[in-house]
């Protein structure tokens, strides 16, 4: 077998299990016993590795204060943290934490599915963009940050990116948490919290919202097979990538596409 056939294979491997979570740690032992020199440990073994007795103390932000703000905030955040054991004395640290609090660091992320037209593949509108991290143009999905000074609520947020960011309007939207959600975490380090939305069939914007200097895009459609394969290509965000499969198992789940 050679090397590039084998990397295929273990990508392939890798996205059936990241869409179905079930299957995820049959697909890992799988994948193990294909490399040679690894040392497999029994489940028993990983349970006393990852478990203890020792109970988690209890954090408590006692002052923040804002050290660098542009874009983002970096924030200086001071957590104390008092154990469960009597007579400890509590320990106070300080963090960075980055978030957007002119969004109220909440954000957006929209999946544009499109149907299948005239016998063909399901698709999904993707952007490409300079992602200034990484130093990398990127595959993600059209994202933006809540505005409180322009946006009522998340949905108006997520359909004026769908507009700045994929060129799209309308569309069938459908939140794929409940309301009470209060969003996933971004990051560890960060206090942004991203709530995904899914929109179907949304048609082509002739009057396009306002890009951001900042914002080199390209607009692509590409078939759910092919988004499949950015999933796990390394070049796509997080939040992008979590809305991606939430998205995807909403549509398998509604008959719209074939689960992989």
């Amino acid at each position: 077998t050679t090397t590039g056939n084998t990397n295929d294979a273990m990508l392939a491997l890798l996205s059936r299990s990241l869409l179905r979570p079930t299957s995820l740690a049959k697909s890992t032992k799988r994948l193990v016993k294909a490399q040679p020199r690894h040392v497999v440990r029994s489940d028993n073994q990983l349970h006393r590795l990852v478990s203890t007795d020792i109970e988690m103390p209890t954090f408590e932000i006692v002052e923040e204060k804002p050290i660098h703000a542009r874009y983002l905030t970096v924030f200086d955040r001071k957590v104390r943290i008092t154990s469960s054991k009597p007579g400890e004395a509590p320990t106070e640290l300080h963090y960075d934490v980055v978030g957007h609090p002119r969004c109220s660091f909440k954000f957006a992320v929209a999946f544009p599915f499109h149907r299948a037209q005239d016998g063909g593949e399901p698709t999904v509108t993707v952007i490409r963009e300079y992602c200034q991290g990484p130093n990398a143009v990127c595959y993600n999905l059209p994202t933006g940050g809540y505005d409180p000074r322009k946006h009522t609520s998340l949905e108006e947020c997520v359909m004026a990116e769908l507009s700045e960011e994929a060129l799209l309007r309308g569309g069938q939207l459908v939140r794929l948490t409940p309301d009470s959600h209060p969003g996933f975490a971004e990051v560890k380090w960060c206090a942004n919290r991203f709530t995904p939305f899914l929109v179907v069939d949304a048609e082509a914007d002739p009057t396009p919202g306002t890009r951001d200097a900042e914002e080199y895009i390209q607009v692509q459609r590409v078939p759910v097979s092919e988004l499949r394969r950015l999933l796990v290509a390394g070049d796509m965000m997080l939040p992008s990538i979590v809305t991606a499969q939430m998205a995807l198992a909403h549509l398998e789940a509604a008959g719209e596409i074939p689960r992989p």
